[in-house]
């Protein structure tokens, strides 16, 4: 099972992590703190840099893992081609059939 982000499913928690780590900001909005965020498999290791006295300071980051299927995206294209093909059949029966009774 998979992880639900902004609109994405993700295979992995890994995945999931990097995607919300590489949205990390490099700099706070004050210009305070170096940020730097590290993804593993199980958190998110958010390093606040203080630029005034360079004391480091580090928090875990988890977050909401939201399940979703990967596969989801490829079901759905599959039975939209399905519903295609149903369409291209029943158009081709009903001129099948209006040849039969103009004959």
């Amino acid at each position: 099972m998979g992880n639900y982000y902004q609109g994405k499913c993700f295979p992995t928690s890994l995945d999931l992590h990097q995607e919300i780590a590489s949205n990390c900001p490099t700099v706070s909005p004050d210009g305070a703190y170096l940020i730097q965020c590290t993804p593993s498999q199980t958190k998110i290791v958010v390093s606040r840099t203080d630029t005034n006295t360079l004391i480091t300071t580090t928090s875990d980051y988890i977050p909401q893992q939201i399940a979703c299927d990967p596969d989801q995206a490829m079901n759905d294209a599959i039975d939209l081609a399905w519903l295609i093909v149903g369409v291209w059949v029943a158009a081709w029966t009903i001129r099948k059939v209006a040849q039969v009774i103009l004959k």
